[in-house]
């Protein structure tokens, strides 16, 4: 900076670095020959004064020589910062309705440019001077519209400083400023919770199509399965249905066995068919076991003879043998001829019609006699 003998009436005593509010530096007045040039700083500007009231501006690096102050008769000399400073701002801008504002942020990027405009205008803080012409200009057009409206709001703003032309061009600043404009905070938590609603609601559907679809497979895998059930009890009940009706069969077949006698084919069958044994037995009629055993009761009575003439168990003798030989070949008295052998049996295969009915009788063989 210039070198001075009396020290200055104001000094921020700022360095390059420093936060400014106000671009002047120093203010010193001056005697006609107190001025020397051995120290400048050179990007700072000076600012001087003349008796009739002037300012005389030198930009870095131009410095005045001492025979320029003495000639020009200056008074005082402003030291001014030419540098770029950036500041922050935050705004409230009414709405249509004076119970909400809009909250704004404005970022603002101000030079000195013409340093004899700027001390001849007295401003010692240029953030709140473009703080105020900025709420000067846009506040009649936030007032236009609703506050959800924030976005149309910032830009009708924009729009307004735009044509209002350079913010501080007449007191020799150059700025440029950015402005945003947004709901409070109830507006912006009502916002943000429409948005979660809708965003579920978004959501919704695609789980509500998946959750559809898989009950209706599943509502198919149920009715699959039940078809598949209803089928096979379908299969077991004919299944079941065969079984009787053959069981049923081999229950009259039987039947006529014992009716019949038919001993020796029986006790073939048997042999290569134990398992019907216990069919055959279930279905033996009580009667039948019981008249046989009667029978045989007497016949063996007979034998045994006791108090009885020759002539009279000789008669008696001849009718229990016949008796006994008679159960013992056939099961049942009186019964008829032998029936076919176990080859022939209806359940074995179709032989045109033969497992809808018992076999015929037909004449059994004459006994050999001893």
């Amino acid at each position: 900076m210039a070198d001075f003998r009396r020290p200055p009436e104001w000094d921020q005593g700022a360095d390059r670095h420093s936060t400014l509010r106000d671009p002047v530096l120093t203010v010193r007045q001056l005697t006609r020959f107190e001025y020397r040039k051995h120290y400048t700083r050179i990007d700072n500007a000076l600012v001087f004064t003349t008796g009739r009231g002037g300012f005389d501006a030198y930009l870095p690096p131009r410095r005045p020589t001492r025979s320029e102050v003495a000639a020009k008769r200056y008074t005082a000399v402003y030291e001014v910062d030419m540098g770029v400073h950036r500041d922050a701002v935050s705004l409230r801008l009414p709405s249509d309705n004076d119970a909400f504002d809009f909250s704004g942020e404005l970022e603002l990027s101000w030079q000195v440019v013409r340093p004899e405009l700027f001390v001849a205008s007295g401003e010692r803080d240029v953030p709140a001077l473009l703080t105020r012409r900025l709420e000067e200009l846009v506040r009649p057009r936030s007032r236009s519209f609703p506050i959800d409206h924030g976005s149309a709001a910032e830009r009708a703003a924009l729009d307004a400083v735009e044509k209002a032309g350079p913010l501080g061009g007449d007191i020799g600043l150059r700025v440029d400023l950015t402005l945003r404009l947004r709901v409070d905070d109830e507006a912006i938590t009502h916002q943000q919770a429409l948005r979660q609603t809708r965003y579920a609601d978004e959501r919704l559907g695609p789980a509500h199509e998946l959750a559809m679809r898989e009950d209706r497979l599943q509502a198919e895998r149920v009715a699959a399965r039940a078809r598949q059930e209803h089928e096979l009890a379908m299969l077991q009940g004919r299944a079941e249905i065969e079984r009787q009706s053959l069981e049923a069969q081999k229950i009259a077949y039987y039947q006529h066995y014992l009716q019949h006698g038919g001993v020796a084919a029986w006790a073939l069958h048997l042999s290569q068919h134990p398992e019907d044994s216990r069919l055959v037995m279930e279905n033996l009629r009580q009667d039948q076991l019981a008249l046989i055993r009667s029978q045989m009761g007497v016949a063996m009575e007979v034998l045994k003879g006791e108090g009885l003439e020759d002539y009279q168990r000789e008669s008696i003798n001849k009718y229990a043998v016949d008796i006994v030989e008679e159960v013992l070949t056939r099961n049942l008295p009186g019964a008829g001829p032998t029936p076919p052998a176990p080859g022939g049996l209806p359940w074995e295969g179709s032989h045109g019609g033969a497992a809808d009915r018992p076999p015929a009788d037909q004449d059994a063989p004459a006994a050999e006699q001893p």
